[in-house]
């Protein structure tokens, strides 16, 4: 868990400092969203692309469209990226047979068949959890990231995407993270 450990180190030394150092930090986690780790360049585009439809900025949507189609993501991956965050914008307010029902619509959507491998469908709809600051939603896709193969430092991935498209709102959530991720290990 050496990219882990990394980041949760780093998240604790800003904790220590003061706006400044804690600004210059959080740009650094930030530039994690583009380096070499064990998500794929395309994938992590694709997160991004799935958090600019969720937040809904058309300059972001149009930005990571592009540089999806650059890498080589296909159109009908970034149609599949489309339907989740209209899946995840589905979600319903506290009432639990609701909730269910949303869950298991999503467990099939999911594992049915389409353009993302259905871990890195989790993967985006994780990225859209963190920025909609969704505890229940973040501790279902690292769950099921993790059924579905995902290593917990892959997970640990889409943190610094997030905090690149949504900020401090974005680091409340690494707590949140941190938890799910302990509780499948």
């Amino acid at each position: 868990m050496e990219s882990t450990s990394t980041f949760l180190h780093a998240v604790r030394k800003a904790r220590s400092y003061g706006i400044g150092e804690f600004l210059e930090i959080i740009g650094e986690l930030s530039q994690e969203s583009t380096r070499k780790g064990l998500l794929g360049r395309k994938t992590k585009e694709l997160v991004t692309f799935g958090i600019a439809l969720h937040k809904q900025c058309e300059r972001c949507i149009c930005i990571h469209a592009d540089d999806a189609k650059h890498i080589g993501a296909s159109e009908d991956e970034l149609e599949q990226v489309r339907r989740i965050a209209l899946f995840m914008r589905s979600t319903p307010g506290k009432d639990e047979h609701l909730w269910k029902s949303w869950k298991k619509s999503w467990q099939q959507f999911v594992l049915a068949k389409g353009a993302i491998k259905p871990r890195n469908r989790e993967l985006i709809a994780l990225g859209i959890s963190i920025v909609m600051q969704h505890r229940k939603h973040i501790r279902l896709h690292v769950r099921s990231a993790r059924s579905l193969g995902h290593e917990a430092e892959a997970i640990v991935e889409v943190m610094p995407i997030a905090l690149l498209m949504d900020g401090a709102p974005a680091l409340s959530q690494i707590p949140s993270l941190v938890k799910a991720l302990e509780k499948t290990e």
